[in-house]
Order: C-alpha cells, then structure tokens, then sequence
C-alpha cells in the first residue's frame, strides 16, 4: 500500500466517525427535548433510557415503544417539550 490508500482509509474512517457521532448528538437532543404520546391510552411519556429511543423501530415522527402506563407496546407519536 502506498501513501495514497493510507491517506483515503484515514480520511474514510474519520468521515465515518464523524457521522456516526452527528447522528448521535442528533438523537440525543431530540430524547432530551421530546415526550412521545401513546397512540393507546393517550398519555405523555419519555422513554426510560436513551438506549430503548435510540433502537426503539421508528417511522419519521412515530416510534414503536412500549408504554409505561397501558404496558403495551404501540406506535407513539412524538410530541416537542415546551
């Protein structure tokens, strides 16, 4: 390997970790400034840990979570802190 492929790996892994730490500092202000509200019972909620948000199966502004009132597991629509 030359100069050049060690130069592009370098440049691919820190573009790589880079991303991945946008993406979690994005993630992480939305589970900081968001209440996610049951589709089921109707009540406002914040999910126990980061961890469960962030896994948590989502589309767009909606996530698969299992509510801590009903206990079932339902889609919940997420909801801006004011």
């Amino acid at each position: 390997m030359n100069l050049i492929d060690y130069m592009l790996i370098i440049i691919a892994v820190v573009l790589f970790g880079g991303g991945v730490t946008w993406c979690g500092a994005v993630h992480l202000n939305m589970y900081k400034n968001y209440h996610y509200i049951c589709l089921n019972c109707s009540k406002l909620y914040k999910p126990k840990t980061f961890r469960q948000s962030l896994f948590g199966l989502n589309g767009g502004d909606q996530r698969m979570l299992k509510c801590p009132h009903c206990g079932k597991r339902e889609w919940a629509n997420m909801k801006k802190d004011e």
